[in-house]
């Protein structure tokens, strides 16, 4: 049964909802996690000519190549993108923030800006990504290859 007697709730004395930040927060992990298979798949060799390497096209990301996909692999994108609305519950400034947070990195990320929040996000990780391929597949954040030994350094050495 749904109970409809009001709910009390303690705000922070800093203003923040802590609903708000762990809903972004699941919403971000469940996005950043299936982004991540996503992206490896991308690159097997049964998808990577024929859907894939229209994203690649540009060794050096400029803003329009986030938008320079092909429609399945938007498709996938996209189911990614809005999947934490229907699998996470969250308030709604949480998927707010969440679609922000991924539309923001998403034009940086492929921009040419250098930004960098340290330990958090740099611009120059997806770079790496565009110029090694095999390299760098997480979005927004590189927790996820560095999980998995892919992840490279925006300030590794210099080696092709």
């Amino acid at each position: 049964a749904v109970s409809m007697a009001p709910t009390t709730r303690v705000a922070r004395e800093d203003g923040v909802d802590d609903d708000e930040l762990f809903g972004w927060f699941k919403a971000m992990a469940l996005q950043s996690v299936v982004e991540y298979y996503w992206h490896v798949w991308m690159h097997s060799k049964a998808l990577y000519k024929r859907v894939h390497k229209i994203h690649h096209t540009y060794k050096a990301p400029s803003v329009w190549c986030d938008l320079c996909i092909h429609p399945i692999e938007a498709f996938g994108y996209y189911c990614i993108l809005y999947s934490p609305a229907f699998a996470v519950s969250m308030p709604i400034g949480a998927f707010v923030l969440y679609m922000a947070v991924n539309g923001l990195c998403g034009v940086l990320d492929h921009c040419g800006i250098k930004l960098s929040v340290p330990f958090v996000y740099d611009t120059q990780f997806h770079d790496l990504h565009h110029k090694y391929f095999e390299v760098n597949y997480a979005f927004p954040f590189d927790f996820m290859d560095r999980i998995h030994g892919t992840y490279r350094a925006p300030d590794s050495p210099k080696t092709e």
